[in-house]
């Protein structure tokens, strides 16, 4: 696909860039399958596997599109990233969060954004947004930032990492580093029973001098301060913490459909144990089964995307989402991740213990969607706290991730 040009793209333009971009994902599911018990192995997603994403363009998906990427919206990304988890979960969540990570980089100024895509428009951008760690200033406009900062997805194949410095004053707001990766260390701390290849380790920075241009309020790009800071650019005007926290389910939503592809095949030719069934898809529990794993998968993309297309159409629009909305876009994220993995149980029972055999891949796709689906920001019931919070007029709400 030729590379779009810099200015705001049409519904078409969008419409055709995400059918382009989808099959490309679609054509690296065997190459992302065929790799993910390596990244398993070593707890990150191999290296042969996210030069396949790079060069399919997948690392520019958030890119502007004033330096070569694609500048997409979010319900092209959820399509392209599910697509990608059917072939594996990690590599997927990794180039969602580069994608989030790129997001937040897009509203830096010129000059930053220069120096992260001006030599590389692939140069992805990892991203540990809880706010940790001090910054003081430096002499010179700078700030210095020291700390730890956990859960850093795709930090080996990344170039920048922005991060959320945690606030020194009550009356202070997050500020949010886009810090290159050579001026940090990543300590070995991702040892996990589900997601594994995520390589979501821990970055420490050291007395790092981050100049002004490389930072952000966070209150800031929490509230759209910068939406308008690049012309033609709708995608940094979308409500950002909606948008990180609504991609996060595109990878459960693939992982879902991967699921339910494996149990139809093998329901196709494996006699169910201990039964006079020659096939599993001969038996009426198999069958009543798997129409609720699929039904539980439809649910589940039905209020991702939804939510994903509240999103794109409030950016085109130029106006922000109101909290009531934004808090819907909450529940829709919960419910879509819990969905989904409610599917996947019932499609690991479907095929019993079998599935739990370390070469079979749904025992991966089943620990890895349990424990991605636990990601704060998908939290079900916190979702429905806030949802219902807003319903019944009360102000006050337990996060600022709405």
């Amino acid at each position: 696909m030729k590379n779009p040009p810099p200015l705001s793209p049409s519904p078409t333009e969008e419409t055709d860039a995400r059918a382009e971009l989808t099959a490309a994902a679609a054509g690296l599911v065997p190459v992302l399958a065929g790799q993910a018990e390596e990244g398993e192995r070593l707890r990150r997603v191999s290296d042969g596997a996210a030069l396949a994403l790079r060069e399919a363009g997948m690392f520019r998906l958030g890119t502007p599109r004033a330096h070569g990427g694609y500048g997409a919206g979010v319900r092209t990304c959820m399509e392209v990233t599910a697509e990608l988890a059917r072939g594996d979960g990690s590599a997927a969540w990794i180039a969602n969060i580069f994608t989030g990570g790129s997001l937040i980089a897009s509203m830096t100024d010129d000059r930053a954004r220069t120096e992260v895509w001006g030599k590389d428009r692939d140069a992805a951008v990892a991203a540990s947004l809880t706010p940790s760690g001090t910054a003081v200033a430096g002499s010179t406009g700078d700030v210095v930032i020291s700390g730890r900062w956990g859960w850093a997805s795709g930090i080996d194949h990344a170039r920048w990492v922005a991060l959320a410095i945690a606030p020194q004053a009550a009356d202070r707001a997050p500020l949010i580093a886009l810090v290159p990766v050579e001026e940090i260390r990543v300590e070995d701390t991702w040892h996990v029973a589900g997601m594994a290849g995520t390589g979501s380790n821990t970055v420490v920075a050291d007395r790092v001098h981050v100049p002004a241009h490389r930072t952000l309020d966070m209150g800031g790009v929490l509230a759209g301060a910068y939406a308008t800071r690049h012309e033609g650019e709708p995608r940094i005007a979308v409500a950002a913490a909606s948008m990180l926290a609504l991609t996060v389910v595109a990878p459960m939503l693939g992982m879902a459909r991967a699921a339910l592809d494996l149990t139809l095949d093998t329901a196709a030719r494996k006699p169910m144990s201990l039964t006079t069934y020659a096939r599993l898809a001969d038996s009426p529990s198999v069958q009543l089964a798997v129409a609720d794993a699929a039904s539980l998968i439809d649910t589940a993309h039905l209020h991702a995307y939804r939510a994903a297309d509240d999103l794109d159409r409030a950016a085109a629009e130029q106006r922000q989402l109101t909290i009531a909305q934004r808090a819907r876009v909450r529940m829709d994220t919960a419910v879509a991740a819990t969905r989904s993995r409610e599917a996947v149980d019932r499609l690991v029972s479907v095929s019993g213990a079998g599935a739990f055999a370390r070469t079979n891949a749904l025992q991966r796709i089943w620990r890895d969607l349990n424990t991605a689906s636990r990601h704060g920001v998908v939290n079900p019931d916190l979702g429905r706290e806030i949802y219902g919070r807003s319903l019944l007029g009360i102000a006050e709400q337990p996060t600022f991730i709405i």
